[in-house]
């Protein structure tokens, strides 16, 4: 009886060894697979996409287009200036001129002057473009731009650096220069592209002159861009 115990331990032991021993192995196919399938599967996504660093160098290098703003100042008075900010959008009182940089171009009937040169403390500048459009200016120059001197204006009035021509009699009107845009550096230093489009309170009658109306669009951020 003791041999057939003996005999049936042993077997017993055998039995749960081999069977371990399966189990064992069992698990570690189990985990080879997990392991096998994770790498044949994508990988989780969170719903938003990632932006790459192309992405981010096309969306810099993309300018946005600016609006453009159309403005009429009341530029009668003969014997004083009217101001006007680009960075405000509207007409400025200023009363010492040379010495305030919050104005940007001044008007007076058809004299135009900026703040920068002798006519004030800022970086005011301009280029003059022709045979272009308003909308064909995309960028400030990088270069060229001239201030106002105590010989002459930067803007040149009744001159080929004019705004406007004056067609004399009978009608002595006064007509904004077509494909003709102003690109000014204001007293800050930041760009606008300014182009005239009318000298009257009523262009299509030319009735009260000395209403300057201009089309404009300022980059406030400092670059050439508009």
């Amino acid at each position: 009886m003791k041999k057939i115990r003996d005999f049936v331990n042993r077997h017993n032991t055998i039995s749960l060894i081999l069977m371990l021993g399966v189990v064992t192995l069992f698990c570690f196919s189990c985990s080879r697979i997990e392991d096998d399938l994770n790498e044949l599967l994508p990988e989780e996504t969170t719903g938003t996409e990632e932006v790459t660093e192309t992405d981010e160098q096309t969306s810099a290098e993309t300018p946005i287009m600016l609006e453009p703003l159309m403005f009429t100042i009341d530029a009668t008075n003969r014997e004083a200036w009217a101001y006007f900010s680009f960075a405000s959008g509207d007409v400025v009182e200023i009363e010492d001129a040379e010495n305030s940089d919050a104005w940007d171009i001044g008007f007076q009937r058809t004299q135009v002057k900026l703040n920068g040169g002798i006519s004030g403390p800022g970086m005011g500048s301009v280029v003059m473009l022709t045979e272009t459009t308003f909308e064909a200016v995309t960028e400030a120059p990088a270069d060229g731009y001239k201030a106002d001197t105590a010989d002459m204006l930067a803007i040149v009035p009744q001159s080929e650096k004019s705004w406007y021509i004056y067609t004399g009699p009978p009608g002595h009107q006064i007509l904004p220069l077509e494909g003709r845009v102003f690109v000014i550096k204001a007293a800050d230093g930041t760009f606008a592209k300014v182009q005239f489009i009318g000298y009257y309170k009523d262009n299509e009658k030319q009735e009260e002159s000395g209403f300057v109306t201009f089309k404009y669009v300022h980059q406030p951020d400092g670059s050439h861009n508009f």
